[in-house]
């Protein structure tokens, strides 16, 4: 709690500070002695010094040797002849359902709290001097060492430490690696996509093109007919739409690339981790044979979305080009974060955690397609990878309409028309995107089969 004492420089400080801002004092206006100041408060002169050194360090006044305080410039603040609008704040706070269908989710029932708690006090007692440090701009090599084994285990993808680079989000590597490729060049994304993707893009006034997906993944025949140089893509499980890009278009994609030494592609692979029928696919990066693709990933599904540890891998022949800008940026990871999961990764506990998340996930989605299995009329897809999928239906009422009902029901859902920034095609139906990991199995049952319930009755 702050002190309320007042010390007697600080008197001393406020009375001359108001003959000064009152004018009772002028510019260029020689200030009392320090003596008769003393005298005259019958105080000590070192009090008064103190008080002088307060006003001399906040440009009130100014010495001359030998001569004494003198009253420094004055500014007088402008006052506008007109009235300065204030702007009443309309933020809401933010609603919360019962049943919440949302993608940013995770289930954190399982999460391993004690042996986390563990590894915090292990790095508090054995790093506390490198945890406080700075450290390299690319992030803790230990680290990036255990995510490098990670990529090759689960994503076939062979790289060394030093191609990885660790942020707080693929946001904030996005604008890292804009930085580095270029903000004249002309970027695509997929359309639909996440929000924040495109909101980056056009904040960043970026020409950017809009792709459409479609069944297969990316359109790359309408990808070259732009004069794309980057082009942003999430090949594994699509965002929002949960298509998986087919072989075919991930190696036409690839031809792409490789025919010009300035294109790049930009891989997000955000949940790739969990694959529930046969292997996980592989990676665009894992196919890459002339280092076009800079893949990104994650922690925020496979641990929690607060953790805020994301991660890219540069080609090598960019690297040089991070190196000139590196000094102007720090990894933006807390140290003591990255240590944990260095530790948690390196013995083998992350591994375990995604194996059992993998056992509760995939129970939660069969629960979901055992329950949709009566509705003929309600088309799930998508579901194979990651953390959601898209129910389709034609209803008799308006999209928003709908989501109105929902809402009026306790239930939280989005329809993919939501992540479109295209407006040039009017669909019939509706696809929701359900995101179902951050429900408890006995509330996803609950609210899924509501949901259902009110599909059924509207179609």
């Amino acid at each position: 709690m702050k002190s309320s004492r007042v010390y007697l420089y600080e008197e001393v400080y406020e009375h001359l500070k108001n003959l000064i801002e009152k004018d009772i004092l002028n510019e260029n206006e020689k200030m009392p002695s320090k003596r008769r100041l003393a005298d005259n408060f019958n105080i000590s002169p070192l009090t008064v010094e103190k008080a002088y050194a307060q006003l001399i360090d906040e440009g009130y006044v100014y010495t001359v040797e030998k001569k004494g305080y003198f009253v420094n410039k004055k500014v007088v603040i402008f006052r506008p002849s007109f009235q300065v609008k204030q702007e009443t704040y309309k933020g809401k706070e933010k609603q919360t359902y019962a049943f919440d269908f949302s993608t940013g989710k995770v289930d954190t029932t399982f999460f391993p709290h004690q042996t986390w708690a563990k590894l915090a006090r292990e790095v508090l007692s054995e790093q506390h001097h490198q945890m406080l440090n700075d450290i390299d701009p690319m992030g803790l090599l230990e680290l990036r060492e255990e995510i490098a084994k990670h990529i090759e285990i689960y994503r076939g993808i062979d790289i060394e430490p030093k191609q990885i680079f660790i942020g707080s989000s693929s946001t904030q590597l996005l604008n890292l690696l804009i930085e580095i490729l270029g903000r004249q060049k002309v970027y695509s994304i997929e359309d639909p996509t996440y929000p924040k993707i495109y909101h980056l893009f056009k904040t960043l006034d970026i020409k950017t093109n809009l792709i459409e997906v479609d069944e297969m993944g990316l359109n790359v025949a309408q990808l070259i007919k732009t004069h794309t140089d980057i082009v942003h893509v999430v090949p594994s499980h699509q965002y929002p739409t949960g298509v998986m890009m087919t072989i075919q278009r991930r190696k036409e994609l690839l031809n792409w690339a490789y025919q010009s030494k300035d294109r790049y592609i930009i891989e997000d692979d955000y949940d790739s981790e969990f694959k529930y029928q046969g292997k996980p696919t592989e990676a665009l990066r894992g196919l890459d044979e002339l280092d076009k693709v800079i893949y990104m990933n994650t922690f925020s599904k496979s641990l929690a979305p607060s953790f805020r540890v994301a991660y890219l891998v540069l080609p090598k022949n960019l690297l040089n080009d991070f190196m000139k800008i590196s000094s102007y940026h720090r990894c933006t990871v807390p140290n003591f974060e990255q240590y944990i999961l260095y530790k948690f990764m390196h013995k083998e506990y992350f591994s375990r955690h995604l194996h059992r998340m993998m056992k509760v996930y995939k129970q939660k989605l069969e629960l979901c397609l055992t329950l949709t299995k009566p509705y003929k009329h309600i088309q799930l897809k998508h579901y194979e990878a990651g953390l959601h999928f898209i129910l389709s239906f034609e209803p008799k009422i308006s999209e928003e309409a709908f989501i109105s009902i929902c809402e009026k029901n306790d239930i939280y859902v989005q329809s993919i028309s939501r992540f479109k920034h295209k407006k040039d095609k009017i669909y019939k139906g509706i696809d929701l995107v359900i995101g179902y990991s951050g429900l408890s199995l006995d509330d996803l049952k609950q609210g899924y089969q509501k949901l259902l319930n009110i599909i059924n009755d509207y179609v």
